[in-house]
């Protein structure tokens, strides 16, 4: 059932109203309650189940196995590598190798798609998407090169019909997005996107949380595993010299 309702909300671009998933399915409470996966929220003013998730993308194309996705970033979110036929490429191209399937039973997500774990993780991880900018939103204007989404931030969650920019696809957050290697079909659902991880924010602050220690608590989860692997490399290494040294 849990991965049912994921499946649902992640084909509503990350959310579904909650009203309308109890019509649909049925009682849902226990379900949200118990599955980190799935977080009531108010979104544009209207409350939602949202989905997010703990996994992340490893950027380490050495790390020996930290818990997170080891799998090229052009192909986790286009479908496609194009240095695969050119000059190569150093980072896992098998969403199914055994390892990214043990990672991904581990979470709960061996029945997502490629599409569905790339929406869920735009959503749930700091690292894959450019922040809205604060100053652009809050001031005249942002000087020098600024490396934030120059859009709007109440276009987000309603109609707006001010001076800002209201699309993605304007100049500046386009080149920024492209630089982050956000396919042109991904850039189109980014307003529900940046919705919803606005949403978790909030719901995370009122939670005594924050999204950075989400991030955070995976990254030592990570870091913790690669120690263990790192140390158990060193002892079996000590114990074959010894070994050596005795014969």
């Amino acid at each position: 059932m849990d991965t049912v309702i994921l499946k649902h909300i992640l084909s509503s671009q990350g959310a579904v109203d909650l009203e309308e998933l109890e019509c649909n399915i049925g009682d849902v409470a226990e379900i949200i309650e118990s599955n980190d996966k799935l977080v009531v929220c108010s979104v544009s003013g209207t409350r939602k189940v949202v989905a997010r998730s703990r996994v992340r993308l490893c950027r380490d194309e050495a790390c020996p196995g930290c818990g997170g996705l080891h799998l090229c970033r052009l192909l986790f979110l286009s479908g496609v590598c194009p240095f695969l036929q050119t000059r190569g490429c150093a980072f896992c191209h098998d969403l199914r190798s055994e390892y990214n399937m043990e990672v991904r039973r581990e979470f709960g997500l061996e029945e997502m798609s490629r599409a569905e774990l790339c929406l869920l993780l735009l959503q749930s991880n700091n690292t894959l998407l450019p922040q809205i900018c604060h100053d652009y939103n809050n001031r005249s204007g942002c000087p020098g090169n600024c490396q934030r989404l120059h859009v709007c931030e109440r276009y987000l969650h309603r109609d707006c019909s001010c001076f800002r920019t209201h699309d993605f696809f304007a100049p500046q957050p386009l080149q920024l997005l492209q630089k982050k290697h956000i396919p042109d079909h991904l850039i189109k659902v980014l307003k529900s996107v940046y919705a919803n991880k606005e949403a978790l924010r909030l719901a995370d602050k009122e939670n005594g949380k924050s999204n950075s220690s989400f991030d955070i608590s995976q990254e030592n989860e990570g870091l913790i595993r690669t120690f263990k692997t790192k140390m158990t490399s060193l002892t079996a290494a000590g114990t074959e010299r010894r070994v050596t040294d005795l014969q």
